[in-house]
């Protein structure tokens, strides 16, 4: 390659096409791209009609129009007027053949086939390919001129280019142009379609099939997601919403649940008490070798509620408990509400809500009216776990948090008596 005064690019060509037969047809490409573009630009209607009616109409490669018309300029001896005509720059022409020679006599004297033979386009275009896959293109859609290329980068592509038909491309030449506003467009030119079975032909490390499995944010669900790549390119993708691994799309939607983006309705206080007491269990009743519900282990149980789902619709109303319930082996699930139950029978007969935190003793929340004839403390787990009593005013605010009832009876209770009876007579005050 470093025998070439050309481009790494051109260069590699040379050699790909010493493999496809057609290094004449490199040799002139590597030379008419050398100087300037001797085929003129925004010509008018006229000459763009003779250069059609003489060069005929091309889809494969800008190259190939542009060697028809060095050979037309080089047939008619660079005469101006004839040049003229076409719009081509006659001088820009001319100095194409000398650099020709130049590149056919390096090619054969290392050892390269010059012989001129048929060529078949196919194989020149496979050529381009081999010097110029890092600036593989995509058209996104047939309506515009939009690209979008390897290494995450996207262009316009020329409007004089020939390639305007295929979906797949590779420019030998990218160029920024400032638009209006400042702004930068990134144009490519000089193109030559290519096939996708060429990038594996040619190219099979860089070509593979990708599958995966996403959650569409659009959609609320997971999809299955089978695509084409060329190195970072995406060839084509194909998305599913039905075939998705129920052990994969349980684990996307688990990521949603917990990033705050999925709720799931049944998880609500009652269930993070429940959690509280399992946690608590462990902690005050060792014997019993229950495993707390660390943070990691939300995750875990959260993914086995989302099990079995695809999309957020069916996650949010499924039940949680049963797969919390599983946590506990059957005989812990059948002590855990006998030795932290979520509410208490008092002395007077009345239940009374039970609350539970990381830290402290569990608490029992009741209306004074509630506690009346209650005079003792309280515990949990045979004696094991002391409650701190939380005694509320009619409107449930708390009044005190207490250890013995029968303390706050003695010198709490005249107080409060004097002052809600006041503000809420129709309640009973013993």
């Amino acid at each position: 390659m470093l025998r070439f005064p050309v481009h790494p690019r051109y260069a590699r060509m040379f050699l790909a096409a010493q493999e496809r037969g057609c290094v004449r047809s490199v040799a002139l490409m590597a030379a008419l791209t050398q100087g300037r573009n001797f085929l003129l630009r925004g010509v008018d209607k006229r000459t763009d009609e003779a250069r059609d009616d003489l060069f005929g109409e091309e889809h494969e490669s800008d190259f190939f129009m542009l060697m028809r018309a060095w050979r037309y300029a080089d047939k008619a001896n660079y005469a101006m007027e004839a040049c003229r005509r076409l719009g081509l720059h006659a001088q820009g022409a001319r100095q194409v053949g000398p650099l020709f020679e130049q590149f056919l006599a390096i090619a054969e004297k290392e050892g390269l086939d010059v012989s001129e033979r048929r060529v078949d386009g196919e194989a020149v275009r496979k050529c381009v390919l081999a010097g110029f896959s890092d600036q593989l293109a995509k058209r996104l859609d047939g309506g515009t001129l939009r690209c979008e290329l390897v290494h995450n980068r996207r262009g316009l592509l020329a409007r004089e280019s020939c390639i305007q038909k295929s979906p797949l491309l590779v420019a030998a030449e990218i160029s920024e142009i400032e638009g209006r506003g400042g702004e930068v467009n990134v144009l490519l030119s000089l193109a030559t379609a290519v096939e996708e079975s060429w990038l594996k032909e040619i190219f099979p490390e860089d070509y593979r099939e990708v599958r995966g499995v996403t959650y569409d944010e659009s959609m609320k669900r997971v999809v299955s997601r089978r695509e084409r790549r060329f190195r970072d390119l995406v060839l084509e993708a194909k998305t599913s919403s039905e075939d998705a691994p129920l052990n994969e799309a349980a684990a996307l939607l688990t990521k949603e649940v917990l990033a705050g983006r999925i709720k799931l309705e049944a998880w609500d206080e009652a269930v993070e008490q429940w959690i509280l007491r399992v946690n608590r269990l462990a902690e005050w009743f060792p014997e019993l070798e229950v495993n707390p519900i660390a943070d990691a282990d939300r995750a875990t149980l959260i993914e086995q509620v989302c099990y079995g789902e695809l999309s957020a619709r069916d996650v949010k109303d499924k039940p949680v408990m049963p797969v919390l319930r599983d946590w506990l082996t059957a005989e812990q699930l059948a002590v855990i509400d006998d030795y932290l139950p979520e509410k208490l029978t008092m002395a007077n007969g009345r239940k009374a809500k039970l609350t539970y935190a990381k830290e402290g003793p569990p608490v029992l929340s009741a209306r004074i009216q509630e506690l009346y004839g209650v005079n003792s403390t309280f515990s949990l787990g045979h004696g094991r776990v002391p409650v701190k009593i939380e005694v509320l005013a009619p409107n449930h605010r708390p009044i005190q948090v207490t250890d013995d009832l029968s303390v706050f009876w003695r010198d709490m209770y005249p107080k409060v008596k004097a002052e809600l009876s006041r503000r809420y007579p129709r309640h009973e005050w013993r």
